[in-house]
């Protein structure tokens, strides 16, 4: 029997140092004019792509180009990782024969299903008369308004999958992992504001260089995973110079426990004011499960320096005046650029002390050392605006075990919060979601007078494995006084037949958080904590620092509501967003419902497009079973459209 694909489980690290030569190039066959972004995806896989206006409607026309003659290429597109991969395949159907475009889809790690939907259409196939190369053109719109789509925004990041294969069977391939290559890169722009062709006469994009990125652990099977650094920090001003500092816990012995979180407290340059411009995590051991760094306010001095020490629940709280939080990272992630308008204040007259704090997860007891830490650049050259990181999220978690698809109680940061604390327009950078193993997609809702806007950020298909700097939405990205943020994160608990998962630190537990960064700190100078007690129907409406202080005198709800730190949440019914197109893009789930062998549909002008258009012919039909709908493909590409028709019932 045919092992499913378990694309997401299948990782290891591709090696960044490489010192083969690329066979594929950018650039060789296509001009840098007409396509001004081009990925090197692997040493025989480049990937040139631009956006485009195709009859009035935004497209990503994507442009592989393959060393050798390839008997088929596929490019899938997801949220964030190897789970729920909206993939276009291009395949040589059989020695002789036209080249023919397929849209699958996968979702929960399943082997690749043809999209009810097709949504790519070929607009050059290769051709193998020279040159030893495959070079293909296919277009898919920015959304299609297709659940089993993952729709491209401006300016916001997702992850390509890529795989091809020489002299082979797609069709048997796409059962089995080690048939063919393939690969993982994240964090791609693919379609840049302002950047937009008329009628297929000018291209856009952005460029994006690679790097390697650590896998997750316990990978099987092996994948080559590249991304774009952080992304790619834009070239600095000609006056601006740029530092790097590390920050990491000083060869710390990680307790022989399932979770702990240890502290350290590290000293930052002072000597001027700073800000900090990009940053990326890094871990030394396997054990890591996200790393915090807490900045300190101006002024404040922590008791002890470069000494490690535990600070998890009920342990050493944070020093007096460095609960600010500015920096979050998990493994998997990519790092984060900050916009050039802005950076984290560091240095003489804000934060010259940080707290830097590990999570870890020590599930099999095996004692390790860690070096694991942050790597900040800076500039001296300071921009317009100061950065801050807003927590939204859910600490009442009460999953039901065995639920295939739950939602947990709203994270509501009420109108009645924003009016007090944004004391001017804000502007949302971006997302970075935290969630466990059974965590199954996050979302924030917009809302504003009454009615929702496009969502501040969504992932479809979480990927435990993965992680990114989120952009924020390209209508959300300006958080007005009495607008409403709700953030929901939803899971899958089939795994745990009896126990109700709740929240907490604990490899067992759930965690539901989203920090979003944001610029000027000015403009919200009293709100970096917004996280609610949906049962009892409150939120917290203040800065980690003042919490804390309540937290240390023994404020009750009752003391808070009365001083504002914390506020009544009152009851809302909001509509779902729907885009121009037609997407609902904050519906709580808009993910696909279809398991594989079900529902499976073709259209033909993916089966054998060529022929098709030449007799100006459309194919729909739907059958029961994935194996019906692909055995009708092969005898379409093996002997004709007539032959495949005539399988077809009255």
């Amino acid at each position: 029997m045919a092992r499913p694909l378990r694309v997401g489980l299948a990782i290891l690290l591709a090696l960044a140092s490489s010192t083969g030569v690329n066979a594929a190039k950018c650039y060789q066959y296509l001009s840098q004019q007409d396509y001004p972004t081009c990925l090197q995806l692997d040493s025989n896989l480049v990937l040139h792509y631009r956006t485009v206006m195709d009859d009035g409607v935004e497209t990503l026309e994507l442009a592989p180009d393959g060393d050798g003659y390839m008997s088929w290429v596929s490019i899938g597109i997801s949220d964030v990782g190897m789970n729920g991969v909206d993939m276009n395949v291009i395949i040589r159907a059989t020695e002789g024969y036209n080249w023919i475009a397929a849209d699958y889809f996968t979702a929960n790690y399943s082997m690749p299903m043809l999209d009810m939907e097709q949504n790519a259409v070929l607009v050059a196939s290769p051709d193998f008369d020279k040159d030893n190369h495959t070079l293909a053109i296919w277009r898919r719109p920015l959304d299609s308004c297709d659940a089993e789509d993952v729709p491209v925004f401006r300016d916001v990041e997702r992850t390509i999958i890529w795989a091809y294969n020489y002299r082979s069977i797609w069709d048997t391939d796409k059962f089995y992992l080690s048939h063919y290559t393939r690969g993982v890169m994240t964090g791609v722009r693919l379609s840049p504001s302002g950047l937009l062709s008329s009628n297929v006469t000018t291209a856009s994009g952005g460029a994006v260089s690679v790097s390697s990125l650590r896998p997750p652990p316990a990978p099987r099977g092996r994948w080559n995973v590249s991304m774009p650094p952080a992304p790619a920090p834009p070239p600095p001003a000609p006056a601006e110079v740029r530092m790097n500092l590390t920050v990491a816990m000083p060869a710390f012995a990680v307790p022989q426990l399932n979770s702990s979180v240890a502290c350290v407290n590290l000293a930052l340059p002072n000597d001027t004011a700073y800000h900090v411009v990009a940053y990326q995590g890094f871990n030394t051991s396997s054990y890591v499960h996200h790393i915090v760094g807490y900045v300190c306010a101006a002024g404040v001095v922590p008791p002890t320096l470069n000494t490690p020490y535990m600070c998890g629940p009920g342990q050493t709280v944070l020093p007096v005046g460095c609960e600010t939080v500015n920096y979050v990272w998990t493994p998997g992630a990519n790092g984060f650029t900050a916009p050039p308008q802005a950076g984290f204040a560091m240095g003489a007259g804000s934060a010259t002390f940080l707290v830097l704090q590990v999570h870890y997860l020590n599930v099999f007891a095996v004692g390790q050392v860690d070096s694991s830490g942050l790597k900040l650049t800076y500039t001296s050259t300071l921009r317009n605006n100061s950065m801050g990181v807003l927590t939204l999220g859910n600490t009442d978690l009460r999953i039901p075990a065995a639920a295939d698809f739950y939602t947990a109680l709203p994270n509501i940061c009420p109108a009645s919060c924003t009016s007090k604390r944004v004391v001017a327009p804000v502007t949302l950078v971006s997302n970075f979601y935290m969630m466990n193993g059974l965590g199954v997609s996050a979302l924030t809702r917009h809302i504003r007078n009454g009615s929702a806007i496009q969502p501040v950020g969504r992932i479809n298909y979480w990927d435990y494995g993965y992680n990114l700097y989120q952009t924020v939405f390209p209508n959300s990205r300006t958080l007005l006084a009495n607008d409403t943020l709700i953030s929901l994160c939803s899971y899958n608990s089939t795994s745990r037949t009896r126990a109700m998962t709740f929240y907490g630190l604990r490899p067992t537990d759930e965690l539901c958080f989203n920090y979003l960064t944001f610029y000027p700190v000015s403009a919200m100078p009293d709100l970096d904590y917004c996280v609610a007690d949906t049962r009892k129907n409150i939120t917290t409406c203040a800065t980690r620092t003042q919490l804390a202080r309540m937290t240390a005198v023994g404020a009750n709800d009752t003391v808070q509501l009365q001083n504002g730190t914390k506020m009544a949440v009152g009851t809302l019914t909001i509509a779902a967003y729907k885009s121009n197109e037609c997407q609902l893009h904050d519906a709580v789930d808009v993910t696909a419902k279809r398991k594989p062998n079900t529902k499976a549909a073709v259209s033909s002008i993916i089966v054998v497009p060529l022929v098709l258009l030449s007799i100006g012919f459309f194919l729909w039909t739907k059958y029961s079973k994935q194996e019906e709908m692909e055995a009708l493909l092969a005898k379409a590409r093996e002997q004709g459209l007539d032959a495949a028709l005539a399988e077809i019932p009255e």
